[in-house]
């Protein structure tokens, strides 16, 4: 069992469980990441289960949004069945190159429905939206550039 949170780890989980859950993550899974970030090593979901004081069910959801977001990377232990979690490399750099890839699959809708749809109004709405996306793809490939380079 990994050690006891101190009391400016247990802050620093709880305030970032706070935050992530005012951008659209649930508490519970932001206070898992801010663990993973600040652990020394890899962590089972009991583990991560008693240092939050928190359900495993609730942990096993968790998990599953993390690896959703391409955060996490899955350990096992000779002679342990379970599973260990912990932060990939360049997690946030994964993280971006997903958002892009699902940006790009968004744009391709969107443009595949500017072809299909005639009426003016939709069209107005649908350029719109195109240009957040193209925006949203810049974005993106600038921060990648960003992370990569700091990662280097």
């Amino acid at each position: 069992m990994p050690a006891p949170l101190s009391e400016a780890e247990y802050d620093f989980i709880e305030q970032l469980g706070l935050a992530a859950e005012a951008g659209g993550l649930t508490r519970i899974t932001a206070r898992i990441w801010a663990l993973l970030v600040i652990s020394e090593e890899a962590l089972a979901p009991a583990e991560m289960a008693a240092l939050l004081q928190v359900s495993r069910g609730s942990i096993s959801m968790g998990l599953k949004a993390l690896e959703s977001l391409e955060l996490l990377n899955t350990r096992t232990r000779p002679g342990d069945r379970q599973k260990y979690f912990e932060m990939r490399e360049q997690p946030y750099t994964a993280m971006m190159q997903l958002q892009a890839r699902r940006a790009s699959a968004n744009l391709a809708l969107v443009r595949a429905a500017m072809k299909r749809i005639e009426k003016p109004s939709a069209q107005k709405g649908l350029q719109d939206l195109e240009t957040f996306y193209n925006i949203v793809l810049e974005g993106h490939a600038n921060m990648l550039t960003r992370l990569e380079g700091a990662s280097s």
